[in-house]
């Protein structure tokens, strides 16, 4: 009895919206996603499109189009600077609540925040190996994770969508926040979000870094390699962008 073969995947065309046309892949997704285009291709693409007058595709030349929408599509472009201009605000008056306001002495204050910037480095591990690199089995699966990771993973040279957008950040750090202050005293809560999110930046800016930057020094420069693996070589290895702690502690380093 012959085995049966796997249903014809659709043609995507990348000159077009991507996320109405990823639904309708099948078990290719997850192959087609890690197929990286080259940092030329978009700009390629978008050339004709952009000759004709269309706005989105003269303001972003580089990038591949995932939205139909006009203002969805631009919601979908973040400038790196807009972390640390929206977070490190925050960041800090988190740490002055946490001393200033509600009494946490300043040693236990940074003590609360490093064990927070230490948390975030695990909470990085886990989203990324097991909700930016679960395989979709549904069409609504495929199109989420595609906004999630997909995008990423098919065009990492798109310097606008490399860090997360901060509006959906605030959602995501008030439910990282909410059982810690529901699990311990406000003045450690307080502390240990600071310590959070700084961690964050940190993630985020690393991984910027890691696509956009020439490393200076051993660490940026292992940083910088690790994550280029990751994309180009070993996509379900190295899942620690700012660290590769707990790469090592469970062992999904280098192979």
């Amino acid at each position: 009895m012959s085995t049966p073969l796997p249903p014809a995947q659709p043609a995507i065309d990348l000159a077009e919206p991507l996320l109405a046309q990823v639904g309708a892949m099948g078990t290719g997704y997850d192959t087609w996603i890690h197929k990286s285009i080259g940092p030329t291709t978009a700009s390629r693409l978008m050339a004709p499109k952009a000759a004709a007058g269309d706005a989105l595709a003269t303001r972003w030349p580089a990038s591949l189009r995932i939205f139909q929408s006009p203002l969805l599509e631009r919601l979908s472009h973040i400038s790196w600077k807009l972390i640390p201009a929206v977070w490190l605000p925050i960041v800090l008056g988190l740490l002055l609540g946490s001393t200033l306001g509600l009494g946490l002495a300043w040693g236990r204050a940074l003590a609360w925040m490093l064990v927070g910037m230490l948390g975030w480095t695990l909470l990085e591990y886990v989203l990324h190996r097991f909700a930016f690199h679960w395989r979709p089995r549904s069409a609504l699966g495929r199109k989420l994770h595609f906004l999630a990771h997909g995008i990423h993973h098919l065009d990492p040279w798109d310097a606008t969508r490399l860090v997360f957008p901060p509006l959906a950040g605030v959602v995501v750090a008030a439910l990282i926040y909410l059982p810690l202050g529901l699990l311990l005293p406000a003045t450690i809560a307080t502390a240990l979000m600071a310590g959070i999110l700084l961690g964050y930046i940190v993630y985020d800016m690393s991984h910027y870094h890691a696509h956009h930057a020439r490393p200076k020094g051993r660490w940026a420069k292992a940083i910088k390699i690790a994550h280029q693996a990751h994309h180009h070589k070993w996509p379900n290895r190295l899942y620690g962008v700012s660290s590769p702690l707990w790469d090592l502690v469970f062992r999904t380093g280098r192979p």
